[in-house]
């Protein structure tokens, strides 16, 4: 219930109309549980309305990176359960104008996909959301892109229990360096013989090789460029290290050093790949130009070229996320060894 409170002494001013007080360029000074203060300027204002807080038992804080976002979540009520997940803040400007449409939405996607995968509406609503407090990842991420991830409670029907809680943030920027990998490529009778020769053998590099084709969001169907799509299915590849703090193995599974050799057997003739290469840096992000060869569609090989960090994001990235034992979906991108 709103309360306006008119003509009413506020901390040491006397009794008279805040509109006075305007005239005479006031203002007022908000001391903050922090022991900080806060100055507003009374130009202008006729009233003021004192609102009713609205509590909910649900809080996230997060830890950001360039390439995931670590979600520590509270819940007070040990028996709710509440749905978290996240968008590119363009799309869920876009798309959600008021939280009564968000919600709306989550209701109708968890329908959508408890029939589609066969289980009743509480199963799914059990499935994909959390309880109590837990900290989780979302791994997806491109780096210095704006994202919104949302939490609210979430009944056996899907229906919202609490408040809306969002949080808007970027992930971090990638410290770029000037190392280079360097790359020659033969075409052989048992394919495309590649060798990459890194200039700081001591630093983790990505080696690859796909169709171009491919270079498209798996959700939009909207084309990516090089680094996108590279640094999408980088990401999309760190969940399961992440949550078993197994960081240094996803570099050894899935990253060189030094000097390598690999033969990519049976391209498709009349098809177009990349071979491509470059440094990650500890959140596993793209952090130098991309040498590039390009296998053309007859099958001959192109001299190396270098790809700069694009001025933009190509195509938009739209994903729901789902908790960590709910069903998952994966990237398909052979970057990895």
């Amino acid at each position: 219930m709103k309360t306006i409170l008119r003509n009413m002494a506020l901390c040491a001013f006397s009794l008279c109309s805040i509109a006075t007080y305007a005239q005479q360029d006031r203002n007022v000074v908000f001391h903050m549980s922090d022991k900080t203060t806060k100055t507003v300027s009374l130009a202008g204002v006729d009233s003021l309305t004192f609102e009713k807080a609205v509590r909910t038992p649900l809080n996230l804080d997060l830890d950001i990176h360039s390439t995931y976002v670590k979600m520590i979540m509270t819940c007070s009520d040990p028996n709710m359960h509440y749905y978290v997940s996240y968008l590119e803040k363009e799309v869920f400007d876009a798309e959600y104008p008021t939280d009564e449409a968000l919600v709306a939405d989550d209701k109708t996607w968890m329908e959508e996909m408890a029939k589609s995968y066969g289980m009743s509406l509480s199963e799914m609503v059990s499935s994909f959301t959390y309880t109590g407090n837990f900290d989780d990842y979302q791994a997806n991420l491109l780096p210095g892109r704006e994202y919104v991830v949302w939490m609210h409670g979430m009944d056996e029907q899907a229906n919202s229990s609490t408040p809306v809680t969002k949080i808007s943030f970027r992930t971090k920027n990638v410290d770029r360096i000037a190392n280079v990998v360097t790359l020659t490529a033969e075409k052989t009778a048992e394919g495309i013989n590649v060798t990459a020769t890194p200039d700081d053998k001591t630093k983790n590099y990505t080696l690859g090789f796909f169709p171009t084709s491919k270079m498209r969001d798996e959700m939009t169907g909207e084309p990516q460029g090089t680094r996108d799509y590279m640094q999408t299915g980088i990401s999309s590849a760190l969940y399961d290290y992440l949550v078993n703090n197994e960081m240094p193995i996803f570099f050894e599974n899935n990253a060189f050093r030094g000097d390598a050799k690999i033969t990519y057997t049976n391209p498709k003739d009349g098809t177009e790949y990349y071979i491509v290469a470059a440094y990650l840096d500890d959140d596993a992000a793209i952090c130098s130009d991309i040498s590039q060869i390009t296998v053309n569609r007859d099958g001959s090989l192109s001299d190396v070229t270098m790809v700069k960090a694009p001025a933009k994001l190509f195509g938009k990235t739209v994903r729901r996320y789902a908790k960590a034992d709910g069903i998952r979906r994966s990237h398909e991108c052979k970057l990895i060894k």
